[in-house]
């Protein structure tokens, strides 16, 4: 996954700078357009051979903190749940709460995935040298997104973000939230559940809860 997720990124990156570089072109027919087999992060599936390893030294590494104990909690059929959840703090600079009895929490070099089963996770990217602009343009190419987005505020501190949400292919919803971090730094959080699962609403509910806690640190 962890393969992937480097490939694709590059990829998304060349298709960002070519964006940049090359003549305007007239604006695609919606009617023309349809969901792209290409995810940002790939597909993905739990892996027990994927440990957490140290990101992109280019930039300042957060000091390790350790999991801290934090509930969790989420509306779900008329009422709301709290789940026994942890709050982990990313080497990427940001710290969430997840529950570790739904979610299997993977790591990689610049960024985390928080996995239930093939097609439904959470993952948070940090992506260094690309600022939101480029990669929110750069996602509209890559997968294939009719519109723009819109401007939203997420996260306990109430943050400035992005949201774009990709057309459904094979019965898979899948959300973006871009966060700016600096000029050539930015946050990529990506939803993404099967809809036709019997718990899709609940994992739904769960993940923007998540989102819900998601703090720069």
């Amino acid at each position: 996954m962890r393969r992937t997720l480097l490939c694709t990124l590059c990829m998304l990156m060349c298709m960002a700078l070519s964006a940049c570089t090359a003549a305007p072109a007239a604006s695609p027919d919606p009617a023309s357009i349809g969901s792209s087999s290409q995810s940002l992060t790939g597909t993905c599936t739990p892996d027990s051979d994927e440990t957490d390893t140290l990101p992109d030294v280019s930039r300042d590494i957060p000091a390790y903190q350790p999991d801290v104990e934090t509930p969790l909690s989420y509306e779900y059929d008329g009422a709301v749940l709290t789940a026994n959840g942890l709050r982990h703090y990313s080497l990427q600079g940001y710290s969430i709460v997840y529950d570790p009895n739904l979610f299997t929490r993977q790591g990689w070099e610049n960024g985390d995935a928080y996995l239930i089963s093939e097609g439904n996770y959470l993952s948070v990217n940090r992506l260094n040298g690309m600022d939101a602009v480029t990669l929110r343009q750069g996602l509209i190419l890559q997968e294939e997104i009719p519109d723009l987005g819109q401007q939203v505020q997420v996260g306990s501190g109430t943050y400035t973000a992005h949201t774009l949400v990709v057309s459904p292919q094979d019965g898979i919803y899948r959300q973006f939230w871009i966060l700016e971090l600096g000029p050539n730094s930015s946050l990529l959080v990506e939803q993404s559940y099967v809809m036709e699962d019997p718990n899709a609403t609940q994992y739904q509910a769960i993940q923007k809860a998540m989102l819900d806690t998601l703090t720069l640190e």
